[in-house]
Formats: structure tokens, C-alpha cells, sequence
């Protein structure tokens, strides 16, 4: 049975590097499918960058913790600090912070609508970006119903998404180990030595979904990212040889959200 996954490059348009590397993890390597931070500035750049592949899949990276809301910030004062910015997820991953419902929901519907206005059309998909809790998830697992949209995100412990009689199911192998690949930057031998479970669960029917950070670096990404070096590590790896080899000797079949409803 052949092997099914989801190579998602998270964080386009975080800034115009992060976005070249994007497209050239996608042009010349493995990624098969985005998801953009719709409130950064260099959002329109990423759109642009569509140009020249047009195919690739664009889901939306509800992001609650990096850089400007697209809300009204005095509308959602438990997510922004005095001068307008988001918090930033280290409060949140903390605990020092917490998301409320309310403010969550009214950021990921802002986001939604904001995305429809650059691209003239909804997501299809839509997920988290960095800290997230019960709270944020609720918020954008209820969004997501009510526009119909698919949306994958971790709540009360679960992986949760949409029915599986209209969309193909994934699993997503988040533990310790993963976290750590993804706070390094992850290297070929990850997949040689299948530490993604991809051969092991080879006859589930289930596809895997894979999260990475494939980009070049600026200094916006210096001055509002923890997640620095591990991206060019991402980028490299993505675009090996050597992966691309370890993929088709494997009989993987590389997938896009855009591919999963049935």
C-alpha cells in the first residue's frame, strides 16, 4: 500500500526571506503544502510568490502570538500588549498568560476574513501557529464549523478534525521527540531512521501530516522568532536529495491539505 503524508511548510509569509525559502522548499523539494500567517506584513509578498507556483496549497496559520492582530487590539486585550502587538507565545507557553475564548475566536474569524480579502476566496484548511490551549483551540475549532472549514488542532488532549466520512483521516505524530526534531531543525536521518512512524504505520490507511519551517532568515525573523537556525536546517533537509531518493525507494505518495476531502 502506498505510503501517504503531508509535508506542510508552516509560517509563509512571516517575512519575505521565510517566504523565498518557501517557495524553493516546494519547487525544489519535498514540501506539499503551506499555511500563512495571514496578519504579517509580508503576507502579500507570499501571495505573490504564488505567481510562479501556482499550485502550491495555501491553508492559513491562525497565528494569536506574533507580530500585529488583524482585530482591533482594545477588542481583544487578553491577546495584545499596550502598544497594539500580540503578547508573544512565551507568556502563553508559560503560563504566565492565558487565552480567553472570546478573544480567540474573535481573532481567528478576523483572520479568516482577512485571508478571503488577499485571495479572494476562504481557506480550505485551517490550523495553529506556536502556543495554543483548550481556550484558543475551542476557538478555532468553532470558527472553523462555522465557516466550513477543515481544521486540524489539538484539544483536550486529542488531535481533533472533521468527520471522517468527508475527509480523509491523518495522524500527526506530536510527542516529545518530534518537538525536539522541530525546535533543531530536522535532518535526513530523521526520516531514514523513521522517527515519524511513516514506515511503521505504513498499512494504518492513515496519512501523515508533518509540520517543518523551511526558509531563509532576516532580521524579522531575529527579532520576533525563538525558531532561528533550525529553519535553514529545515529548508536543507527538505530539498536533499537524498530525502527525495528515501521517498520514492519508499513508494510515499506526497499529499496537500487541499487533498483530503473525499
Amino acid at each position: 500500500m502506498t505510503k501517504k503524508i503531508i509535508i506542510n511548510a508552516d509560517d509563509f509569509g512571516m517575512s519575505e526571506a521565510f517566504n523565498y525559502g518557501v517557495i524553493k522548499a516546494y519547487r525544489e523539494g519535498v514540501v506539499s503544502s503551506s499555511s500563512i500567517m495571514i496578519n504579517q506584513e509580508a503576507a502579500p509578498h507570499a501571495i505573490a510568490l504564488l505567481k510562479e507556483v501556482p499550485d502550491l496549497y495555501v491553508g492559513l496559520h491562525v497565528n494569536l502570538t506574533t507580530g500585529n492582530p488583524v482585530s482591533d487590539p482594545q477588542k481583544i486585550p487578553t491577546l495584545t500588549k499596550p502598544d497594539g502587538s500580540f503578547i508573544g507565545s512565551r507568556d502563553f507557553k508559560t503560563h504566565k498568560k492565558t487565552f480567553t475564548y472570546e478573544d480567540a475566536l474573535t481573532e481567528t474569524k478576523a483572520q479568516i476574513e482577512k485571508y478571503r480579502d488577499l485571495f479572494g476566496f476562504y481557506p480550505t484548511h485551517i490550523e495553529p501557529h506556536s502556543a495554543m490551549d483548550d481556550n484558543s483551540s475551542k476557538a478555532l475549532l468553532d470558527a472553523a464549523k462555522e465557516y466550513g472549514i477543515h481544521a486540524g488542532v489539538p484539544y483536550q488532549g486529542h488531535y481533533v478534525q472533521p468527520d471522517p466520512s468527508e475527509y480523509a483521516q491523518l495522524e500527526y505524530p506530536v510527542d516529545d521527540n518530534y518537538m525536539a526534531i522541530l525546535d533543531r531543525g530536522v535532518r535526513p536521518e530523521d526520516f531514514f531512521s523513521d522517527r515519524f512512524g511513516i514506515l511503521k504505520h505504513h498499512d494504518n490507511g492513515l496519512i501523515t501530516e508533518l509540520h517543518f519551517h523551511p526558509g531563509y532568515l532576516d532580521q524579522y525573523i531575529f527579532d520576533h522568532s525563538t525558531l532561528t537556525i533550525p529553519r535553514v536546517r529545515d529548508l536543507a533537509t527538505l530539498c536533499s536529495k537524498e530525502l527525495k531518493g528515501w521517498l520514492l525507494d519508499h513508494d510515499i505518495q506526497l499529499l496537500s491539505f487541499g487533498d483530503l476531502k473525499k
